[in-house]
């Protein structure tokens, strides 16, 4: 029943595509086949998850003041990161998930996105580049 949830964003988005082309809706019965899945992303890297319409992007580290592991703190501090989720070839939504404090999941149209980790793991040395961020996901159908 909860797969359903899909439905009238899949409408919607074949509607407001302008397109009379029908093999561009995806197939609905499938929307969340696949899950749950663990999904890996670098910054800036969009995936469409095997067998399903989701497609899941790392957007942006929008704080990361996690605790270098090279040096003894107080508190372990908390990584900020957007993700941004789609259905088809829907708008993308964005998800703003954190690593210490909630959210560390949200839940989208029947579907829970979960951040497990986020990559690597900050020295004293420096602040890490974006480019070298990568993101750990569940991603798996809401109970």
């Amino acid at each position: 029943m909860k797969r359903l949830a899909l439905v009238p964003l899949l409408i919607a988005t074949a509607a407001c595509s302008g397109s009379s082309d029908v093999d561009a809706v995806p197939d609905q019965s499938n929307a969340l086949a696949g899950l749950p899945a663990e999904v890996v992303l670098g910054f800036g890297d969009e995936v469409q998850l095997d067998g399903s319409i989701l497609r899941l992007s790392f957007a942006d580290v929008l704080e990361d003041s996690r605790c270098p592991t090279d040096v003894t703190c107080v508190w372990e501090g908390n990584g900020k990161v957007r993700i941004g989720i789609a259905a088809g070839t829907g708008p993308t939504h964005p998800l703003d998930l954190n690593s210490t404090v909630d959210p560390r999941a949200v839940d989208w149209n029947g579907v829970r996105v979960t951040l497990l980790e986020i990559l690597p793991l900050p020295l004293s040395t420096g602040p890490i580049p974006l480019e070298d961020y990568t993101v750990r996901l569940l991603v798996e159908e809401i109970p």
